[in-house]
């Protein structure tokens, strides 16, 4: 009997099995080459009376969710106008994966703002303003053509809002692009900024005559959408920076980018300063104690013994050949350090570091994590990472990545 209903099993699952199989071409085919049908975006709570977005921090919209036939993770965006029509909107730079959105005031106040500057010709000092403005939901699925919908509008009566644009100040990162990064926006690499005095970035990057862009996102500069006035100057021979903030170099190589920003958040401006160096990283630490060579982890006043693994100025200047590592003469090249002389296991760890004036080493610190480089930037201490005796670190400042092998 056991058998029977074995093979009644057996030959019910083959049955279903063809029956799915046979009615493969018949099953719904995604097609997003029609126009999505509008959503719906329903009229806020409060939309008859005052927002008053200094004192607003989220308000709720919700809509329905576009009807693709099959389930999709959706983005929506919000846009804002002072005509009723939708003219010339400000999209919010906060979206959202759900339909029920919390707006945050500010990003609204931001986006009035501006309306107010770009249709109206306010200045800062004709705030604060009290306008009616419109909404609209832009929903679609990131990166899929066609999927675009767009929501009815709904009309805020009141929104009262006090100058509000972003202030002006150093980005936490800029991006870097250039040949070395195959000319994509794409794969633009990020600055640090040096801990302790972060409007000032840094970056390691070849450059040529052909340059490198910078930028606050990874695409051309946007400076102007926040109404920042940005200007550029060099104070390196060798090295010149146009008025778009790209930058070339007479020789091309491997090069140390130090970025300082200026701002003045009454005047909208950003002043950006360059200034280069050759590419040069260091070790520093247990890694690379070395007693034959006279590098020491401690002090041993018996024997006249003076710990050096962690002083980088004698270091870079008397024991060069144990911490400096193997600058690349190509683009795609990597940065080999010389082989580590010392386990290391604990609170010591394998670091790395360049050295920008008198900054101490480890405000310019950074290493490997699995296989990607981290700095540390404005952060707190990093991990530590183990290292073994004969052991190399390899950084390549073209993607990023890095590895510690033998």
């Amino acid at each position: 009997m056991k058998k029977l209903n074995i093979m009644a099993s057996l030959l019910m699952g083959a049955l279903l099995f063809t029956a799915c199989d046979a009615d493969r071409d018949d099953n719904p085919v995604i097609d997003l080459t029609q126009t999505q049908e509008p959503i719906t975006l329903n009229m806020p709570t409060f939309a008859g009376a005052t927002y008053d977005l200094q004192n607003t921090d989220t308000i709720v919209l919700t809509c329905t969710a576009p009807n693709y036939g099959f389930p999709a993770t959706v983005t929506y965006a919000i846009q804002l106008s002072t005509d009723a029509d939708m003219t010339k909107p400000n999209v919010l730079s906060a979206t959202f994966s759900n339909n029920k959105m919390m707006v945050p005031g500010k990003e609204l106040a931001i986006a009035t703002t501006k309306q107010m500057m770009d249709k109206f010709n306010y200045k800062q000092e004709d705030f604060p303003v009290e306008k009616p403005v419109y909404l609209r939901v832009h929903a679609y699925i990131d990166g899929v053509a066609g999927s675009e919908t767009y929501s009815n509008i709904v009309k805020l009566n009141s929104v009262k809002t006090k100058f509000a644009l972003p202030d002006v100040e150093m980005p936490e990162q800029l991006f870097v692009m250039g040949k070395f990064t195959e000319n994509n926006w794409e794969k633009a690499v990020p600055t640090a900024p040096i801990n302790g005095a972060t409007e000032n970035h840094w970056r390691i990057a070849w450059i040529d005559q052909d340059g490198v862009s910078i930028s606050p996102v990874k695409g051309e500069a946007n400076w102007a959408d926040d109404y920042i006035t940005t200007t550029y100057s060099c104070k390196t021979a060798g090295f010149a920076v146009d008025e778009t903030g790209k930058v070339t170099a007479e020789e091309a190589g491997w090069y140390t980018m130090v970025i300082k920003g200026t701002c003045d958040n009454d005047k909208r401006t950003m002043k950006m300063e360059f200034s280069f160096q050759p590419a040069e990283v260091w070790l520093i630490g247990t890694s690379i104690v070395n007693p034959e060579a006279g590098i020491y982890l401690k002090d041993d006043a018996e024997k006249g013994i003076v710990s050096y693994c962690w002083n980088e100025k004698k270091l870079r200047e008397e024991f060069t050949q144990y911490v400096k590592f193997e600058t690349p003469t190509d683009m795609k090249g990597e940065f080999i350090s010389p082989e580590l002389t010392s386990p290391v296991d604990g609170d010591g760890g394998t670091r790395a570091y360049v050295k920008i004036g008198t900054f101490e080493w480890w405000k310019t610190e950074f290493f490997v994590f699995n296989k990607k480089i981290v700095y540390r930037g404005a952060g707190g201490d990093q991990e530590r990472v183990k290292g073994s005796v004969g052991q190399h670190v390899h950084f390549n400042f073209s993607d990023d990545t890095g590895d510690l092998r033998m």
